[in-house]
């Protein structure tokens, strides 16, 4: 995952974006927002959803000015993404995807993110996230038999500060699916305008807890590859990453968009028998319009 800004290229708003956040409005913004964190302990994840989104100032504020529909902006297309296997598995590492990097009002996608804006903190917002992710895989073992892993579904919240020195997005996750292990993404980016092109160099890591790693990169007590483990265990793993978008003007309203990661695989994963990398760097062109 890579962080694609608002098309409207906020960073080059943000300063501006700062100096009118009131004072004021701010404290009450965090007094408000501490109340939701201190509501968070005696509640479960759909109820803290349901809690941000009812309590939500941006929410009231829609409903407060009904008059005025909320604006799409952002783009869309298609793109090519590739991405090598980590585990030797027969899926494939070329797709063709559809690209999505838009705003509804407080609804966005941003490739393979979507999500909802709630209460307003700092230069960004408190957020309901879900990532599309494509982890799982099948495995075919010597004798020829499957074994299928299934991809996460991530669940959680997260924040995107747009701020005068660059952008910070941090997201915490639960799986929702077959390993509920939890998962976690920090990343920076900054800017960088050259009229055409539109240059976002990024770096972070990912975070993935022991049940996920287990589930995803762990040997079951069948496969054949179990005699191979040693004294493998699965722990945590914190997987950095360096990456780089590239958005260029075509013609008009239609761009290309480049996307390139480098990620490096915590010793706790590269040490799995059937892991078969110590690093992966997947690649995305899209074609896309924009609204």
């Amino acid at each position: 995952m890579s962080l694609i800004l608002d098309p409207r290229d906020p960073l080059k708003d943000c300063a501006s974006r700062a100096r009118c956040l009131h004072w004021r409005s701010y404290v009450l913004e965090c007094v408000h927002s501490i109340f939701i964190i201190y509501q968070m302990r005696k509640t479960n994840f759909f109820q803290l959803c349901l809690l941000l989104i009812l309590t939500s100032p941006s929410l009231h504020a829609q409903q407060a000015s009904s008059n005025a529909a909320p604006a799409f902006h952002g783009d869309i297309g298609v793109g090519i993404h590739h991405a090598p296997n980590i585990v030797n598995s027969v899926s494939n590492s070329d797709q063709t995807i559809p690209y999505a990097n838009f705003e509804y009002g407080d609804l966005f996608v941003r490739i393979d993110m979507i999500g909802l804006r709630t209460i307003p903190i700092g230069y960004g917002n408190i957020e309901l996230v879900t990532r599309v992710l494509d982890d799982g895989y099948t495995r075919v073992g010597a004798n020829g038999e499957q074994e299928r892993r299934r991809s996460s579904v991530p669940l959680g919240l997260g924040t995107l500060q747009i701020m005068p020195f660059g952008a910070i997005m941090v997201n915490v996750y639960r799986d929702a699916n077959q390993s509920h292990g939890t998962m976690a993404d920090v990343l920076f980016a900054e800017e960088i305008d050259l009229g055409d092109f539109s240059i976002y160099p990024q770096i972070g890591a990912e975070y993935r807890s022991g049940d996920y790693v287990r589930y995803f990169y762990g040997v079951s007590r069948t496969a054949p590859t179990q005699s191979m483990a040693g004294d493998y265990i699965a722990m945590d793993a914190t997987n950095p990453f360096i990456a780089l978008f590239i958005e260029m003007k075509i013609t008009g309203n239609w761009y290309l968009n480049t996307d390139i990661r480098k990620l490096w695989l915590d010793k706790s994963i590269y040490s799995s028998p059937i892991v078969k990398r110590h690093n992966i760097t997947t690649g995305l062109v899209a074609l896309s319009y924009r609204f």
